[in-house]
């Protein structure tokens, strides 16, 4: 019986060790998630200052987005006249705030979803009028031929939004 429990001890503890052994212990990020991160903090950044070609510089020439209940804009021509248009309209975005919660790199693709609260006021002649939205964003960035990291593909939903 001794022999019995002394071989279950040992399988066990060699059970343990070899789990741990599998298990990632390495939580250093890679460089290109480094890079991509930036690429979103920049972006955010870029909008809180209200700094177009800031955000416009980190858009793929074909790069697409997805507006919450709006038809895809495709192309950074369009996207720029989506977003910043030459109309006399202002918008100030007076909070940002994003968590990524998941981030998936795989070749020269990355993947990522964050949480989003945005809240922003728009006025354009007479019309002025305020949001709070919170929702999730998944983004798509792609490596270029230099290394860097562009947002591909964008797309926003949603869970809420209030007019102020």
């Amino acid at each position: 019986m001794k022999t019995t429990v002394t071989n279950l001890k040992k399988s066990f503890i060699l059970v343990i060790v070899l789990f741990s052994a599998c298990s990632p212990t390495n939580t250093e990020i890679s460089k290109d998630e480094k890079l991509i991160r930036q690429v979103h903090k920049d972006y955010v950044e870029g909008w809180k200052e209200m700094d177009e070609e800031k955000v416009m510089n980190l858009l793929q020439g074909n790069a697409q987005i997805q507006p919450n209940l709006f038809d895809p804009v495709t192309g950074k021509d369009n996207i720029r006249e989506f977003w910043f248009p030459d109309d006399s309209s202002k918008t100030v975005i007076n909070k940002f705030i994003t968590d990524i919660i998941s981030f998936n790199l795989i070749d020269s693709i990355a993947i990522t979803t964050h949480r989003s609260l945005l809240d922003w006021d728009y006025q354009k002649d007479t019309l002025s009028f305020g949001m709070i939205q919170k929702g999730y964003n998944t983004t798509i960035y792609k490596r270029q031929k230099d290394e860097s990291w562009k947002i591909w593909r964008s797309m926003w939903t949603d869970l809420s939004f209030e007019a102020k």
